[in-house]
């Protein structure tokens, strides 16, 4: 359904992402295609995480969205890019950490670190644009 613009009236303008958001996606794009660029040479870093040819295409795939994420998305695409990615890797890093056995490769102690931390601050993204609105109502 379109709206007839009369003279006057403009057509509403898209919300820009928050700083939060355009920042996450940024980070966690260049993190991870960083440890895929380092999956290429080695297969461990410092025995505490693995990088096999299945994780260097998994971080990989996540560098490549998050930074283009960062770069052409508009507001809608960073919240579901911080929701989904922030779910996902906290699951992965939290199955990681307790039942480690259930995933292949066997994920080491940092990757579960890297995989919570970067979960937790993608729902803190998300989270700031709740709490604009919230704030702006009252």
């Amino acid at each position: 359904m379109t709206i007839p613009l009369t003279e006057g009236r403009t057509p509403p303008r898209p919300m820009p992402p928050l700083p939060a958001e355009k920042s996450y996606a940024r980070a966690t794009g260049w993190l991870y295609l960083t440890l895929s660029a380092a999956g290429l040479f080695t297969n461990n870093l410092w025995h505490m995480m693995n990088l096999s040819g299945s994780m260097t295409v998994i971080h990989l795939a996540i560098g490549v969205t998050g930074l283009t994420v960062a770069r052409q998305g508009g507001a809608r695409a960073h919240r579901i890019y911080s929701l989904l990615l922030g779910s996902i890797l906290t699951a992965w890093g939290v199955v990681g950490t307790w039942t480690p056995t259930m995933l292949s490769p066997y994920p080491l102690p940092l990757e579960n670190a890297l995989h919570v931390l970067t979960g937790i601050w993608g729902f803190y993204g998300a989270g700031s644009v709740f709490w604009n609105r919230f704030s702006r109502k009252s």
